[in-house]
């Protein structure tokens, strides 16, 4: 375990998180991108990749659902497939069981990284990113929107760029969709400047397309990075952020729209604020927030982070910390991850989201199944009163992930995403089993049905059935209520690979799995109106 070695004024000095990257990726080896990992493991979440580009690097995630239809679904995330970084996007509207993807372009400088994404309550979404150039002496904060679910972007909004002698880094956005909201619509963008370290905001009221002067939200002469906006009740505008100089979470907030932010509030001391795991991956105790804005939740008003830190064993875990009255105090930290305290495995990288039932999930890269504290998996937790207890940690990911071979050391990105739409969650997170990093989603498949939340009935609705003999050389399919509807089957590995297709049109269908290896499959119909996901299990 590497611990932090810098004093408060090294740590003032600081390199912008693109620096340190480009300085570890033009060291590594193309044809060392890494190996795929053979173990599997049984898990109710179907782990499905993204990106359409197999050959090169993608990482740090964000997802988000759109609003008005659940099925529509839209990712963003750091791509290197031409070589260099740009940001890649991804659109589905089948509740991600299938994908599109693309790259953002019209920016003024040659790269763009570090993206973030948000959704506005009319089902625009809006995507931020850093553009910069080769060098990083220019670099600037750009919005894309879209109006047709990730599809097509209007764009790229300019929120800050060319400023001489700084370097723009780390942000993201967030939108006021809080149904009490006075400024309800407003978007805000938060990030680090450096040289001269500081966090900025800026909001815009006109739908991205015009943004406010930044303002300058904490301290002076502070080292300080990784800032975090939500829109809380009434439209209360938090950011919260690591101090890296004093060892603390932060968190200001802003009651007329993003006008104007009180002074900064120490939230919580850390111990490990900024610094490196094995091998070579940056962690920082980010504070992964959200906002319990929902009219139907009991817990409505509350916030919510989900941190990284250093535990006194010197390992990494995922703490939770709540306030119920508006920022001001904060419960003592819960540990989330339920592995032994003495196991001396590593979980960092966190993500929180807060549903429209006042449901808490948190997700976050696990090590506990690996005795040497290297291979990685993403982990889940729930709390549904209120963040007071949760739920047994349950595996996502199927395959472990190897983040060491050659360009993947250090580079796995920063972040990962969450969004979670009425208890149906999806998780995107960098995966490396097949031998690239990928941008890799998990998806409950208990959850997974018909379409919802348009408020349009489909054209029609199926219920799929398996009969429960499991060791059959067949499936036996009853399909009930069909129409001239095609129903289109796929069937998947535990590891999230294709291993069979075709078209049911019949009331009753056999499908042959006699050439599948025993093991855990997933089964899933798609038709016009929706989808459905079984998992079944083959013993003979």
């Amino acid at each position: 375990m590497l611990n932090i070695l810098l004093s408060a004024i090294i740590l003032s000095q600081i390199a912008p998180d693109e620096l340190r990257d480009e300085r570890l990726l033009r060291s590594c080896a193309p044809e060392n991108v890494g190996k795929s990992l053979p173990d599997t493991a049984i898990t109710d979440f179907l782990n499905l990749r993204i990106n359409s580009d197999a050959t090169n690097i993608q990482n740090e995630e964000q997802v988000v659902y759109n609003p008005l239809d659940s099925m529509n679904i839209v990712a963003v995330w750091r791509d290197f497939r031409l070589g260099y970084r740009r940001v890649g996007y991804g659109y589905s509207f089948d509740g991600g069981a299938t994908w599109h993807d693309d790259l953002f372009v019209g920016t003024p400088y040659p790269w763009d990284s570090d993206p973030g994404i948000t959704v506005d309550d009319s089902g625009n979404f809006y995507a931020v990113v850093l553009a910069l150039t080769e060098n990083f002496d220019e670099s600037g904060i750009f919005v894309f929107k879209s109006l047709d679910g990730g599809m097509n972007w209007l764009g790229p909004y300019e929120v800050i760029s060319g400023v001489p002698n700084v370097f723009e880094d780390k942000e993201l956005i967030a939108c006021d969709r809080v149904p009490n909201s006075p400024f309800k619509g407003n978007l805000y963008v938060v990030w680090t400047r450096f040289w001269s370290t500081r966090i900025l905001v800026s909001r815009s009221t006109d739908g991205g397309m015009t943004w406010s002067e930044p303002l300058q939200i904490s301290e002076d002469f502070h080292s300080v990075q990784w800032p975090v906006p939500v829109v809380g009740d009434s439209g209360v505008v938090y950011v919260a952020w690591v101090d890296l100089s004093s060892y603390q979470l932060k968190l200001a907030k802003s009651l007329d729209g993003g006008q104007s932010f009180t002074q900064p509030l120490v939230i919580q001391p850390i111990r490990f604020p900024y610094g490196y795991i094995e091998p070579q991956l940056t962690v920082f105790a980010y504070p992964a927030m959200d906002a319990d804005i929902s009219p139907e939740s009991p817990y409505r008003g509350n916030l919510y982070i989900a941190y990284s830190d250093e535990n006194l064993q010197g390992d990494h875990d995922i703490f939770f910390i709540k306030s119920t009255d508006g920022g001001t105090t904060w419960s003592d930290p819960i540990r989330l991850n339920d592995d032994p305290i003495t196991s001396r495995t590593d979980q960092f990288h966190p993500w929180l989201d807060v549903d429209q039932e006042g449901t808490i999930t948190v997700i976050f890269y696990d090590r506990r199944n690996d005795p040497n504290n290297l291979l990685m998996d993403l982990y889940m937790t729930q709390s549904f009163d209120g963040g007071e207890t949760w739920t047994p940690n349950v595996r996502i990911t199927s395959v472990s992930s190897d983040p060491s071979a050659g360009c993947k050391a250090g580079l796995i990105g920063e972040y990962i995403g969450l969004d979670v739409y009425r208890g149906r969650i999806i998780a995107v997170w960098t995966d490396t089993r097949e031998g690239t990093q990928d941008v890799y989603a998990g998806f409950d498949t208990t959850r997974m049905s018909v379409r919802e939340g348009t408020g349009a009935e489909p054209r029609s609705r199926f219920e799929v059935k398996i009969t429960p003999s499991v060791a059959v050389k067949k499936l036996e399919i009853e399909v009930e209520n069909p129409s001239d509807d095609f129903l289109d089957y796929e069937i998947y590995g535990i590891d999230g690979r294709v291993v069979g297709n075709g078209v049911l049109s019949n009331r009753h269908s056999s499908i042959d799995i006699s050439s599948l290896p025993c093991g855990i499959y997933f089964f899933r119909a798609r038709w016009s109106g929706g989808q459905k996901v079984i998992k079944f299990q083959k013993i003979k």
